[in-house]
């Protein structure tokens, strides 16, 4: 038994991709390979001669399992179908957020044979195991009559129970060219924030032992290819049980394994007997040099909207936290909800403001736009607004065509035609206006220095003024990276 595990490229390249990794897709392969399965990664998105590696690896493969997020179902289409040119008895099985969202949609495509709904791990050992079909749970799959059989859901796991990464399984460029190494102490999370995976999919929070997190961090620290390296604790929130955190925290002092490190964690965490003055001295102590914060919004009435259970004072007091112990606070926000209107906007772009005014330390990411998931209480919105999701494979490819991110906001009826481009153009607006000269220059976007600090500059007044209407030197910008 072969399997060969395809992460496919995204719809348009990042610089950024080649200096991570897929941790859903070293987490199957890890479990596959320590039951036993032979088990191979090919990775798209960051190694450049994946599809020669595809078609040598596929001629004698049983399954080839493919992780796909929306962003890549046309490049996961194409690659499935050289597979099936070059080897037709090779099962294809479709994993990832997307087929997990639109499970039958997906399940009907002809080259497509197996859909893995929800986290892969034992699925996909009972796949290559051979169990029939109808027997595992957390698939769906073509009848011969071409209905689509969807089984009854998968348990999820217990990450206690789950091997500790193989990093021998990762190609080695893919280790060389790795700027933040993932140690994965926990999945899912107990807050239910209506736009998040994690609410709509019911992934409660579930970790692994204190003691399990530092011997895979002992490993870590023994690998040549990882020295001097950081680290990113790949938790949706690391600190929800505090006490378990502080066991980490306090493991690490111990045994010396003090390495720079980021995690996740939310605003209102950092408080009174929780992650206190004397708890954020041994973070940095320990290495921590980062904290990301998820904000979200700047207005009350949203952050109320979207069960955030935070306030903007919340985001204030944390970043003078973070700040305070020498640690970069980052915060992700997004806009273009159903019902928010420009006012809520401007309230996110102010808080925005005063956090950047804070530090020059201070990061911002977005404010992306939202995109809706089945199963939320937004996505009911965006359909009462007459929001239609594409009714094949083939359709949400072309819809995401040449888009940055997942899905165009042109597409979305929620926000109004006259909101559009200034919802669209906002994320450029305070990546390159918000922030010093330096750091919107630093950049990953690829363009000429003279082009790239004239558009920085424009964005700069405008962040200045808070004037952003009629944004044509983005509609230029964007059209020129989309190329």
């Amino acid at each position: 038994m072969k399997i060969i595990l395809i992460n496919p490229p995204f719809n348009i390249a990042k610089e950024n991709y080649d200096s991570s990794i897929s941790v859903g897709l070293l987490s199957v392969a890890t479990f596959l390979d320590a039951n036993g399965v032979a088990v191979e990664i090919v990775d798209g998105a960051r190694q450049k001669n994946y599809l020669d590696l595809i078609k040598e690896k596929v001629k004698d493969c049983e399954f080839a399992g493919l992780s796909v997020m929306t962003m890549q179902v046309g490049q996961a289409l194409k690659i499935s179908q050289i597979i099936k040119e070059i080897n037709p008895n090779c099962k294809i099985v479709w994993g990832g957020v997307h087929p997990t969202f639109f499970p039958e949609q997906t399940a009907k495509h002809a080259l497509i044979d197996i859909i893995c709904i929800g986290e892969g791990e034992y699925t996909a050992l009972e796949i290559a195991q051979g169990k029939n079909s109808n027997e595992i749970k957390g698939i769906a799959y073509r009848l011969k009559n071409g209905e689509i059989k969807i089984n009854s859901p998968r348990e999820l796991c217990d990450p206690k129970q789950m091997p500790l990464f193989n990093w021998d399984l990762v190609p080695k460029e893919i280790l060389e060219n790795l700027f933040l190494i993932p140690s994965l102490t926990s999945r899912g999370c107990p807050h239910r924030c209506t736009f998040c995976v994690n609410a709509i999919l019911k992934n409660f929070w579930r970790t692994r032992t204190a003691e399990q997190v530092i011997s895979d961090l002992e490993i870590i620290l023994s690998k040549p290819y990882f020295k001097n390296k950081k680290l990113r604790f790949w938790d949706e929130n690391f600190f929800v049980d505090i006490e378990r955190a502080k066991k980490i925290i306090d493991g690490m002092i111990e045994n010396n394994l003090i390495m720079p490190w980021e995690t996740t964690v939310r605003a209102n965490y950092l408080r009174a007997n929780m992650i206190d003055d004397d708890f954020m001295d041994k973070l940095k102590k320990s290495g921590c040099y980062l904290l990301s914060f998820g904000a979200e919004s700047g207005c009350p009435r949203i952050l109320k909207k979207i069960k955030k259970e935070i306030d903007p004072e919340d985001i204030l007091n944390s970043a003078k936290m973070a700040l305070k112990h020498d640690i970069i606070p980052q915060y992700s926000f997004m806009i273009g909800l159903p019902s928010e209107t420009r006012s809520d906007i401007m309230a996110t772009l102010n808080l925005i403001d005063k956090l950047v005014k804070l530090s020059p330390k201070v990061q911002i990411l977005g404010p992306q736009v939202f995109r809706p998931y089945p199963g939320s209480e937004l996505y009911d919105e965006c359909l009462q607004s007459g929001w239609q999701a594409p009714k094949t494979l083939e359709e949400w490819a072309h819809l995401a065509e040449n888009e940055l991110n997942y899905l165009a906001i042109k597409n979305f009826p929620w926000v109004k035609n006259k909101d559009k481009n200034f919802v669209e153009s906002m994320e450029a607006y305070v990546r390159f206006g918000a922030h010093s000269i330096q750091s919107a220059m630093g950049s990953s976007v690829k363009a000429k220095k003279w082009l790239k600090l004239g558009f920085v500059l424009l964005c700069k007044l405008r962040w200045k003024l808070k004037f952003f209407c009629w944004p044509i030197e983005f509609k230029l910008a964007k059209s020129f990276v989309s190329k």
